[in-house]
Formats: C-alpha cells, structure tokens, sequence
C-alpha cells in the first residue's frame, strides 16, 4: 500500500531526489508523506505532512542518506502526527504494513507516543533493544521475532551510518548504482538513476552505505549473496509524456499490450496446461479488477476446455481452504503480486502441498518467486490506481491457457492477435471523442446499471468497479438475465443502463428496462434499435470480453475528468493492496 523510497551515497541522497521517487510511488498511497535526510554530522531532519506530495514546500539540508514514506493511512487517522518517519530514542523509521501485534507491544515497550500509528509502536520496540546496545541488524532481527504481520521497514540508527531495511510480506526492491544505493517498494522510484536491482525476499535484511551493500538473513543473521539483474523497463515508460493522465495513457497502451502478453514461451505455457490437467481441482484466487479477469477465465475454461475452476476472492477464501490439498492447483492473479489477501492464501496452500500458478506484472513479485510457473502479463509500469492493460492482459494470458489447455494454442494465439489487432484499430481518436461525449451525460447521474451475459457478465462488474472508483458515481453491475429478479425494481424515467452486448436474450433484457423509462446505452458489434447510444466495437469471438471492457474502461475516465476528479488517484484507494 504506502511507497517507500531511501537513498545512501552521498552524491544523490537529498529530500529533493527522495521526493522525486516518492511522486513515481503516490499511486502505493497519497494521504500523507514525510521525508527523512541524515546529515553527515549525524544530525536527522524531517519534513512531513497530510495531502499529496506535489503540496510539498521544505528546504531540505546536504545529506549522506535519505528516506522517504507515501502513507495509505491503516492504523490512525490522515494527520501530519501520524505520518512517516516516526522517531523513537535513537531510531527512525518508515514502515509500510501493519504490526498486527502493536497492541501488546505498545504494553511491553511503554515510551510517551505521540501518533496512533503501529509504526511507532515498532520504532518504540528497535530503540528498546538498540539502547541496550544491540547493533542495527541484531535489533532488526529482534523486531522479527516479535513482530506478528507483514511489513517492509526503513531506518536510521543513531551514529551508526546507512540505512537498515527489512522485509517480510511486503515488497522491497534495491537499485544499485555507481557511487549510492536506492531501496524502494517500487522499481519506478528509481528508474531514471538505474535498471540494476537486486529483489530482497521475505525474511531478509539489508544494510546500505553507500555503494556498499550488505544482505543478511533476518532470522539467523548470515550473510546472503544476491544476484543483479537488470530490469528491461525505460524511464519513460513510467511517465505519462504527453498524455494528462496514467490513466489515459495505459488505457491508449493496450494497442501493443495485449499482443505482448499473449508472447508467451511455448514451455511455459505447456508446463501451465500441465498442471491444470494434473490438478485435484483448481482455485483462482484473486482481488477487485483482477478477481473480474479471472471470472471471465472461469467462463474461458468451461467454454474451451471443458474445465471447472473455481472463482473465489482471496478475502473469502478461508471457508475453502479445507478443500485445498495436495494436487490442488492455486492460480493467482495480480498486478502487483503482492497482494496481502493472496499471498496468505497461497502461504497456506503451499504448506498443504498445493502448486501455484502465478500470473503478475511483475517478474520479481512475491507471487511469482512463490509460484511453480509463473507467466508474465508483459504490460510495463502500470500507475493508475485503476487497473486497465493489467486487467485485459490477465484475461488475454486466461484465454490463451484455456486454449493450450485443450490442446489448441496456435488457435487460441491467432484469436487473440486478431483481437489485438481489432483493438489496435478501434482505439482511435474519433472513438474516444464519441465515448467522451457520452461520459458527459453519464457524469451528470449518481447512479447507473450495467448488464451483459456470459463472460460480459464479469465485465459489468468490471465496468461498475472502474465507473465507482474513478468516477465515484454508484454503479452497479447485474447477470442480464438476473434483472427480472430485482434489480428491475431499480430502473426509474432516464436511469442510465449500460448493457454490454447484442445477443437476442440480451437485447430483450434491455428491452425490458427501456420499457420502464431507461436510457439505454450499447457497447456492441451490432447496433440495435432498443439503444439510445451506441459504442461500437469490434467482433473478437471468444475473446469479445476483450475488446468490450476497454471502452467502458474510457468512458469511466471521461466521467472522472467532466466531474473534475483526478482518475489516477481516486479518494481511499492505493495501487498495490499489500495489508489485509
């Protein structure tokens, strides 16, 4: 959730380089933010405050190191006490998680707290053990012994130079430059500096100074070699270059991300459909947006191959847990691949002797090192809050492992780069002139209805997700055929209904709902005299889900810029949901 970024070396680690990082991570969370520099005499400044780091106005000093903390507020309200650093006797620090435990620890480690946070209650815990003369690491490595929950930390320890870091459940990237070192949740924050990384994995700890880089085992205390691999990503692609927003701008990308997601290796796609065909059933296991994409997976899996998988949000998956056992198969889907809610469950899962297939943004990411195969979705940086080319890229990479799952890939392939293609022609200026003239009708109702059938049914979800979280206009999306069993209550003279297909049951289900006042608007391949507007899209197939979503994915973000709301940073939310 919140964005981490530090810096050690002397050349680079100013406020200004850490707030230049934090901006790329404000999508990690944006109600407050506070810096941290460390003079070379030892002295600690910090600047913080509520709102978003673009209101910043501090003067910062010269430092020898730097840290910095975007804040999605969890334990504690929105105020500048609250924010990141939090300083406790000889310890600052910054933490993104939640200190499931800080209850208790707040008991054990009594000191006079001046926020409500837990990452308090953590410094208070560090400064206990490194007053008693512990060093940094040895305290960090006391901090997980008694620390229940997940978290990534970033400290100073007075005197001592460089910052300590750990990590357990939540991410943590190091950027290895010539002459400093960079730590951050993010590989963006770092980018334009360098594309060297090395990933920290779960119970391991670093200490940086300078160039100079120490990994440890936070439970033992050993040293640890880590391998440098440098990432394939530009600077520019974590920019928006001329576009006005994130949001836009990913939206415009799927012309060429749907065809790289689909460029997947023949063996792994093998080893995948492998392992559906070897499965004692099949979860998928995902959250918001990426819970959509794998229900419509769910429909390309009964629909080409013949299979039953299993849907569950990863929040509610503990009533199934029982039925996970050896042989069962877990697919998970994210973005981030770090996902809170999914790794608990793939963490219990795999104690069971379950195997996991992963798919993620992310080569790095938690899920992926976690999974047995782990196929890429491909897409780059993605920073709206609202996910767009992740999400056709996960439903694309379904479609393609639905096929491969039958036995017919090469179909599945060339479905799919026509679909792309289709896209490709239909994600043109005038299409998205026709979508934003719509939105602004739209943008004048607070609430709105959308219906489809088959694999468009998850998409009127989808579409209620996006138009609710960038627009905050209350929508809701409904099984076509569900209407007549309540939801028809709802339709009043001009309420606005979406509906998401063409198909004769569909077409009639709109019918019904103009015959009660409704204005009805179609996203289709044929325009039919029951809409009042018509979006019109291309005819992919199978994979029509595609190719539907995208425009509501624009008229949503239409509605949020006629409403005056900033699309990439909608209230409450945060990109990458790394706490439960």
């Amino acid at each position: 959730m919140c964005g981490i970024f530090g810096v050690s070396g002397s050349s680079v680690a100013s406020g200004a380089t850490v707030l230049k990082g934090l901006k790329a991570l404000e999508y990690r969370g944006y109600d407050s933010w506070g810096v941290a520099v460390r003079t070379a005499r030892n002295d600690v400044f910090i600047c913080k405050d509520v709102g978003k780091i673009s209101q910043v106005h501090c003067d910062f000093p010269d430092g020898v190191e730097a840290f910095g903390h975007s804040r999605w507020a969890t334990h504690g309200g929105v105020t500048k006490a609250n924010a990141h650093p939090h300083v406790v006797g000889g310890v600052t620090l910054i933490h993104n998680g939640i200190c499931e435990n800080y209850r208790e620890l707040k008991e054990k480690y009594p000191t006079t707290y001046a926020s409500e946070t837990d990452t308090e209650v953590m410094a208070s815990l560090l400064a206990a053990h490194f007053a008693t003369g512990k060093t940094p690491e040895e305290c960090m490595m006391q901090m997980a012994k008694e620390v229940e929950g997940r978290y990534a930390v970033l400290a100073f320890f007075e005197g001592r130079p460089g910052i300590c870091a750990a990590r357990k459940g939540s991410p943590l990237i190091i950027g290895r430059g010539e002459h400093e070192t960079y730590i951050a949740s993010d590989i963006p924050a770092f980018l334009p500096y360098t594309k060297n990384v090395n990933y920290l994995d779960d119970n391991e700890m670093v200490r940086v100074v300078g160039a100079e880089v120490e990994f440890l085992n936070l439970q033992s205390g050993k040293a640890i070699d880590k391998r440098t691999i440098a990432v394939p990503w530009e600077a520019e692609d974590a920019t928006k270059g001329d576009h006005p927003h994130f949001m836009i701008k990913e939206i415009r990308e799927q012309k060429s991300t749907i065809a790289s997601a689909i460029n997947q290796s023949n063996d792994k796609l093998k080893a995948a459909a492998k392992m559906m065909k070897e499965a004692k059933g099949v979860y998928a296991i995902a959250c918001g947006t990426a819970n959509k994409a794998a229900m419509a997976g769910e429909y390309f899996f009964a629909n080409i191959a013949g299979r039953k998988v299993n849907v569950v949000p990863a929040s509610e998956m503990s009533s199934f847990l029982q039925f996970v056992r050896e042989g069962t198969l877990l697919l998970a889907v994210s973005q981030s691949g770090e996902t809170a809610d999914v790794m608990e469950v793939l963490e219990i899962g795999k104690n069971k002797g379950a195997k996991i297939l992963a798919m993620t943004n992310v080569e790095s990411s938690s899920m992926a090192r976690m999974a047995d195969v782990h196929l890429p979705l491909q897409t780059g940086p993605e920073k709206a809050v609202a996910s767009t080319k992740a999400a056709t890229a996960q439903m694309a990479i379904l479609f393609l492992l639905a096929y491969a799952d039958a036995g017919r890939v090469n179909e599945g392939r060339e479905l799919l780069s026509a679909t792309a293609g289709a896209i490709n022609d239909m994600l043109n200026p005038r299409f998205e002139e026709r979508i934003e003239a719509i939105s602004k009708k739209l943008a004048k109702h607070e609430n709105m209805f959308i219906i489809g059938r088959n694999t468009l049914y998850p998409m009127a979800l989808e579409a209620s997700i996006k138009i609710q979280e960038v627009s905050y206009v209350h929508a809701q999306g409904f099984a076509a055929g569900e209407l007549k069993h309540g939801p028809i209550a709802l339709i009043t003279e001009g309420a606005p209904v979406l509906v998401l297909g063409d198909d004769p049951e569909t077409l009639s289900n709109a019918m019904e709902v103009k015959s009660r006042g409704a204005w009805v608007i179609g996203v289709s391949c044929i325009h039919s005299e029951v809409f009042d507007e018509w979006i019109r899209v291309p005819d992919c197939d199978e994979a029509q889900c595609i190719s539907t979503v995208i425009p509501v994915q624009i008229l949503s973000y239409h509605m949020a810029v006629e409403r005056g709301l900033d699309p990439d940073q909608p209230r409450n939310l945060a990109k990458s949901v790394t706490v439960k």
